[in-house]
């Protein structure tokens, strides 16, 4: 007849705690081979050592219980399942792969510079259209065509290139206006149109790097509005401050994110 191991002493032998071997137990994954009736105490077999070795490598290998499950009482399965997790771990490492991507350019980049002010008036060209993600590329494609009608015409620049998100849920996607603010007599043509952006109280915060992580930032700015009680409208601004025209290096983009505030709260300067 095989001795019987105390929980104490199986779990020293098998590499699992008390506490897991209990858990195991109350699932069925690893039952005791008895429990005197009188103590209560669970008594291991020297032969249940090799499934709880089993159980403990898969487990550190990351395999959900449930698949172990299967490994004890279907090993026909086992190539099946363990490609399975290899498939999964392969996923969850390029996933971690992103993070610590993403922390490492976090670490390096300086915290965002945030202000509250009033944006002036100020009379654009502008293009307005329907964005309808994941076609952003409608925003610089508008962009381009603002810029060189601007420059065609030979009308005077007089502060840096925007966009304006607006609330709206009328029809498919989201209504966005590219912006080129200009001075002087100036004249509109096909989708090309002369506005007057009308400004208002917004909170900013200044993004530097490249602008295809910005869309990051927004929810980085949004939090720190929300942080200093700041009530947000919804509508949104993105202002190219530096850009390809001034740096040849995406790093040193500098663009300013700004949420437009509800006036009844927004304490705002002139700008």
């Amino acid at each position: 007849m095989q001795a019987r191991l105390t929980i104490s002493r199986f779990a020293v032998l098998t590499g699992l705690s008390a506490k897991t071997l209990r858990y195991y137990d109350d699932i069925d994954l690893l039952r005791p081979d008895h429990v005197d009736l009188l103590s209560g105490y669970r008594l291991y077999s020297v032969a249940q050592l090799q499934r709880a070795v089993h159980i403990r490598r898969w487990r550190e290998l990351g395999l959900p219980l449930d698949e172990i499950r299967t490994l004890l009482d279907q090993p026909m399965l086992a190539r099946e399942v363990l490609a399975r997790h290899e498939h999964r771990l392969i996923r969850e490492i390029h996933q971690r792969q992103a993070s610590l991507a993403h922390l490492r350019r976090l670490l390096k980049e300086d915290p965002m510079e945030y202000r509250v002010e009033h944006l002036a008036p100020r009379q654009i060209l502008t293009i307005r259209t329907r964005l309808v993600p994941p076609h952003y590329e409608v925003i610089p494609e508008a962009l381009r065509d603002l810029v060189a009608y601007q420059k065609a015409r030979g009308y005077t620049n007089t502060a840096p290139s925007f966009f304006v998100h607006h609330n709206d849920d009328e029809g498919e996607g989201s209504l966005v206006e590219i912006c080129v603010p200009v001075e002087g007599v100036v004249a509109p043509q096909g989708r090309v149109e002369v506005r007057t952006f009308e400004g208002g109280p917004a909170f900013v915060g200044r993004f530097v790097g490249p602008y295809d992580r910005t869309g990051a930032a927004y929810s980085v700015v949004v939090e720190e509005a929300l942080r200093r009680g700041l009530r947000l409208t919804g509508v949104t601004a993105e202002f190219y401050v530096r850009s390809i025209p001034d740096t040849p290096n995406p790093e040193e983009y500098e663009t300013d994110i700004a949420f437009f505030l509800d006036e009844t709260n927004a304490e705002s300067t002139s700008v």
